[in-house]
């Protein structure tokens, strides 16, 4: 049973009972306290909005701090369903407390904030007195533009969000706000240089908007950094940016093969710990649901490319002539900024990235030297990378062999209920739909398969590749029994800090010397923040 923990926000405060774990939140602009910087997006316009709106922002800023503070366990403890699951209880102070009490209301939000983060969510509000726009919020100075806005569009600066910009400016010849969260300086230089190049494409005399969000809490707080929530509060902010424009949607644009996220147990980290579900069809029905409601209007959050694989997300990018601007995207899951390197190389986005540019022929506008490992060439000295990494071949080999029937069997609950929430009204149709993009996916990983074997048949049969490298090991066909043994145990001497564990917590910190103890052994698994705090490569760590 998950241990419930109790988050009291913005000052409240009760007796509680011994049985829950109580933390405490607050919204301000105070050195202890949580503000958001919301870049072009002026107090003017903030004030046209309705208090349900102020609301709503306030409600997601302190869910998105809430899910950080709260650990899971390490990776160790993904084994077990009821360990990632965590019980999380929010009281929080709102303007329009019987619109949020209302029972659809309250269900919609606890159900949609359950799906995305795989917790349990319980939420309780309280009234609080009226006032202007949030105090925890800091505005630009910018002016108001003066021409039409059209599409409101979450822009994460990765190849799926950012080839779904150039479809709304030059495709759909659309005057978007781009909406963007940024967790570090390095991030806002990323997606302006985006942004900027953006700019150009469109008609003279107007340029999309960029809306960027950057939260600004004591680095203290953060014990988990899954960010399951963080889709919320941008679907939060997207809401409130199309209310202030009076645009009845929000679209995100992410490959179908992320977004459905299908079930692949290959060993190690189980796929709760994998998977996420951040476009998924049921939470984007649930957020479009739970607007609706809130506004008394229709509004919609949509995934245009919910039928197309990454690779087809390249081509189409190559389509509108945009291709060189991959490398300036980040897909990768990991906070990697060492320069060049703007990718870690082993994630499970970074995999899906190097095998969809390959399958793309763009390999020239995503060279090696973004990745700080590089996928075909490289050692995968770490038994979680060679997991994964097989296990993304696993699933393409597998899914390649599959009818349409023992398709749907296999994934039969998973599909069916992705089935119920895409605008494809027939279900046998969406069924087969799904199946066909998944086929493409497999036969687009298998191709690159293949070809990266014949390129390499002189240095596999001379024994020149690593051991441990993907190719040897597709060579090998590991690829074909996925299972424990990809995952060897980790030594007992690695629990008391030395050998493996050190050299584990030297890779992590060369690629962030930010993380803590915690962090690292959460990321490590089966070993604790003590014994990772007793390694040399911790001791002799860069302060």
């Amino acid at each position: 049973m998950s241990e419930r923990h109790l988050i009291l926000c913005g000052g409240l405060d009760r007796k509680t009972r011994a049985v829950a774990k109580v933390h405490r939140l607050r919204l301000g602009k105070g050195a202890e306290e949580i503000s958001l910087d919301i870049g072009a997006i002026t107090e003017k316009m903030a004030g046209k909005l309705p208090p349900a709106m102020h609301d709503l922002l306030k409600i997601a800023t302190y869910v998105y701090v809430g899910d950080q503070v709260i650990s899971r366990g390490g990776i160790r403890s993904f084994d077990y369903a009821e360990k990632w699951n965590r019980d999380l209880c929010f009281e929080i102070p709102v303007q329009e407390i019987d619109l949020w009490s209302d029972d659809t209301i309250k269900n919609l939000l606890e159900e949609a904030l359950s799906f995305v983060s795989g917790d349990t969510y319980t939420l309780n509000f309280v009234k609080r007195p009226s006032s202007s726009f949030p105090e925890f919020l800091n505005f630009t100075t910018d002016a108001e533009p003066d021409y039409k806005f059209d599409e409101v569009v979450l822009f994460s600066g990765g190849l799926d969000s950012f080839t779904g910009a150039v479809e709304e400016v030059v495709a759909n010849s659309k005057c978007p706000v781009l909406v963007s969260h940024q967790s570090n300086n390095k991030m806002v230089s990323l997606q302006r240089g985006l942004y900027d190049y953006l700019v150009n494409l469109g008609p003279s005399g107007q340029k999309p908007l960029h809306v960027h969000v950057m939260i600004n809490k004591d680095k203290k707080l953060t014990r988990d950094t899954n960010q399951r929530t963080r889709s919320f509060l941008f679907a939060a902010l997207g809401t409130i940016v199309a209310n202030a424009f009076n645009l009845k949607r929000v679209r995100f644009y992410e490959n179908g093969v992320t977004s459905c996220n299908l079930s692949w147990d290959f060993g190690g980290p189980t796929w709760q710990a994998r998977a996420t579900r951040v476009t998924h069809p049921k939470f984007l029905y649930l957020l479009s649901d739970l607007v609706s409601a809130l506004t008394d209007d229709d509004f919609r959050f949509e995934n245009p490319y919910l039928f197309k694989t990454r690779t087809e997300v390249c081509v189409r990018l190559k389509e509108l002539q945009h291709q060189a601007q991959i490398r300036q995207t980040r897909s990768c899951a990991k906070s990697v900024f060492r320069h060049p390197h703007t990718h870690c190389g082993v994630c499970s986005q970074c995999i899906d990235r190097r095998f969809a540019t390959l399958a793309a022929q763009c390999a020239e506008y995503d060279p090696d030297w973004l990745y700080v490992l590089r996928l075909f060439e490289d050692e995968l000295e770490q038994p979680y990378d060679r997991a994964m990494v097989l296990g993304y071949a696993a699933f393409a080999n597998s899914l390649e062999s599959m009818t349409a029937e023992s398709f749907i069997g296999k994934f039969s609950s998973e599909v069916h209920d992705i089935a119920k929430y895409v605008e494809i009204p027939n279900r046998e149709e969406a069924l087969r739909a799904l199946y066909l993009m998944h086929k493409r996916h497999a036969e687009n990983v298998n191709n690159v398969l293949e070809q990266k074997v014949k390129e390499n048949t002189q240095a596999i049969i001379r024994g020149k590749l690593p051991a441990r490298g993907l190719i040897t090991m597709i060579a090998k066909q590991e690829h074909l029994h996925p299972g424990k043994s990809m995952v060897p145990k980790v030594p007992k001497e690695t629990k008391h800090g030395k050998g493996e564990l050190n050299q584990q917590v030297k890779n992590l910190l060369e690629l962030d010397l930010r993380l803590t103890a915690p962090q690292i052994a959460q990321r490590i698994g089966n070993t604790t923040a003590d014994a990772v705090r007793q390694t040399l490569a911790w001791k002799n760590r860069k302060r």
